[in-house]
């Protein structure tokens, strides 16, 4: 193989690595902080008179190709053991806020290194449910 061709090969692969670190980690300039992966937790209901229930919580989170700080998200509760999926959808990360949302349901977390915090909150705008989350290694 020749030095160009090696060069070329080195190029596209390191460029290819660097796209996916720019979509995963925030471009603030904390490289500690990565968003993809999986974060577990759990979640507290505001009002303990209504439906709602206390639960543990799985979500996963998976860069957009092609569109930095954009994520998918699959978000699961734990019942008996077992992960049960209540939804999925896309999030946007905010890099100077810090902050990753979700319009559907509303949700909005803050992320500070391996923590994520935030809260589901009703159309009216009151909060619903709140969000406590940590990133597996």
């Amino acid at each position: 193989m020749s030095v160009t061709k090696f060069v070329c090969i080195l190029m596209l692969t390191w460029a290819g690595s660097w796209d996916r670190v720019w979509q995963t980690a925030p471009h603030g300039g904390d490289a500690q902080i990565t968003i993809v992966g999986v974060w577990r937790g759990h979640s507290v209901c505001t009002d303990k008179n209504s439906a709602c229930h206390d639960e543990v919580n799985v979500y996963r989170f998976a860069a957009v190709a092609g569109k930095p700080n954009s994520f998918t998200v699959t978000a699961s509760k734990v019942v008996d053991g077992k992960e049960i999926v209540m939804g999925s959808g896309e999030w946007k990360f905010d890099e100077k806020k810090r902050v990753l949302e979700t319009e559907k349901p509303p949700i909005r977390m803050t992320i500070d290194g391996k923590k994520m915090e935030g809260a589901l909150s009703l159309a009216d705008g009151t909060v619903y449910r709140r969000i406590y989350l940590e990133k597996e290694n």
